[in-house]
């Protein structure tokens, strides 16, 4: 078992608190899942669970982390770039504990991984130069056979192909081992976990809140909303019925005022006089009740964008037609892309997605008759980061305007003004969404759009974009995007770009 007991862990740059009085139980067996946007405090949290001095630079941890578990593995969100130049065999065999480290374990996991060790002995090859689910199986590997009780892994899925996930899905599900993960995967999530810490900032990010709910990740989300729902209901009620209350007693309060004031008779006033202390009594009984209404709930899943200000392509348009296209990555491949079309790029990793789709923006961009916007899956390759998030809009748009948007986004006015390099994954990807709507773009060319949205907000983001009235180019891996949002799907393959009949 492990235990948080009055868990708070508090920025020390801002004094932001990102878990406060955080009390949880994680059970032999259970596979918690922990989500929530980027900023929240996800990274933070499970390296404080393992060793709360390893995040005592730049975070203060208060309250009692109680484990009893044996050993800890631990798949950290991504391997340095010293790790990713290693030799496969360095890594693996390089700084382990012999007193520990299971060979016997090894070799069957590495079996059941269907990953032939033995390759990697006799050459040189880097972790760099594998695939994304062969790195995780490798790190996996190592880690498993020093017999971990508990395994924590952060966002494992980000990078890997859907045949990657699919088997690291089985894994988890069919794993003995108690396992704490983050992912911002909803098909993902619904296979595994079975249980949910959902991390969030309300209150224009000042104020945490972690709910914790024992069950799969559908049973949380149909929760979630079923408690909104009702908590927004009694709220509303709450205020209605004193709207009414209080309309009843001003005109009873107007009336006896009227009447007070046109009285001659002086018993009849002191009746009146006394009638109103007693109505302004009740008026501040009623002031007092609103004090203690139910808070209305924060949605914080809503993201308030929407394409209503686009001039539609012709569904006839031609945007790409190509035949025997050379990629860079070396293959050639025929695709006809039309004005109203919603393609998605599934494939490897490493098989040139991105590669294809920056070829395609590169020739789109040179068009004047279409409005091209684009989201990299990197976004810093493609931001300036002298620019504040108010000045990335002001080029398409005015800057109240961009101020109105950028608050129903839920932007603080401190972010607003801040540079583009500190904001997180997910507000940069709101960034993107947002500049390509006041541009009013009617191409919309997206690398793996959903990424980085908390899986909450995930159905929102495939809403807007399914009701997009343009073109959609995109890459992606989540298969909830894909079965929504493409109204054709191809793979690119090492050899071609193959449709995918749906």
């Amino acid at each position: 078992m492990l235990q948080t007991q009055h868990l708070t862990l508090t920025h020390q740059k801002d004094l932001q608190d990102l878990v406060n009085n955080l009390d949880l139980v994680v059970n032999e067996g259970d596979k918690l899942a922990i989500i929530g946007e980027e900023g929240t405090g996800k990274s933070s949290l499970i390296k404080a669970l393992i060793d709360p001095a390893a995040v005592s630079d730049y975070i203060n941890v208060e309250g009692n982390i109680i484990n009893q578990f044996h050993r800890i593995g631990y798949l950290p969100q991504s391997l340095t770039s010293d790790q990713l130049k290693q030799r496969v065999t360095d890594f693996l065999y390089g700084n382990i504990d012999y007193s520990t480290f299971d060979f016997s374990l090894f070799y069957r996991m590495a079996e059941r991984f269907h990953l032939d060790v033995e390759r990697f002995e006799d050459n040189d090859q880097t972790l760099s130069s594998l695939s994304g689910g062969e790195k995780l199986k490798i790190q996996l590997l190592k880690i498993l056979a020093q017999d971990p009780d508990l395994l924590i892994l952060d966002e494992p899925s980000s990078d890997l192909d859907q045949d990657s996930i699919a088997w690291l899905e089985h894994f988890i599900a069919q794993s003995n081992k108690t396992i704490i993960f983050i992912s911002h995967d909803e098909a993902f999530l619904e296979q595994t976990a079975t249980a949910v810490l959902h991390l969030e900032l309300l209150k224009k990010r000042s104020e945490p809140r972690a709910s914790y709910f024992k069950g799969g990740y559908s049973d949380y989300t149909e929760n979630r909303r079923e408690t909104f729902e009702r908590q927004l209901q009694r709220a509303n009620k709450e205020r209605e019925e004193h709207q009414d209350r209080m309309a009843r007693s001003h005109r009873i309060h107007q009336s006896v005022e009227h009447q007070l004031r046109h009285t001659k008779n002086d018993v009849a006033g002191r009746l009146l006089a006394k009638k109103l202390n007693t109505i302004l009594s009740q008026e501040k009984r009623y002031a007092k009740e609103a004090e203690k209404f139910t808070e209305i709930p924060q949605d914080m899943d809503a993201i308030d964008l929407f394409f209503s200000e686009i001039s539609p392509l012709s569904t006839n348009k031609i945007l790409i037609n190509w035949a025997e296209q050379p990629l860079e990555t070396g293959q050639t491949i025929n695709l006809l892309i039309k004005g109203q079309d919603k393609i998605v790029i599934t494939g490897p990793n490493g098989v040139g997605k991105t590669g294809l789709l920056k070829q395609i923006l590169n020739e789109l961009s040179s068009r004047s008759d279409v409005s091209l916007g684009y989201m990299p899956q990197h976004y810093d390759e493609f931001l300036n980061h002298n620019l504040s998030t108010l000045d990335f809009l002001t080029d398409v748009t005015e800057p109240e305007k961009a101020r109105t948007l950028l608050a129903s986004l839920q932007f603080t006015r401190d972010e607003i003004s801040h540079s583009l390099i500190d904001l997180s994954g997910g507000q940069k990807a709101k960034l993107f969404l947002a500049k390509m709507v006041l541009a009013g773009n009617n191409v919309l060319v997206l690398d793996e759009p959903t990424r980085h949205f908390s899986p909450t907000s995930q159905p929102i983001i495939r809403e807007i974009l399914r009701d997009f009235p343009g073109a959609i180019i995109s890459a992606s891996h989540d298969r909830n995007y894909i079965k929504e949002i493409a109204r054709t799907s191809y793979q690119l393959t090492p050899k071609k770009l193959e449709q995918i009949r749906q």
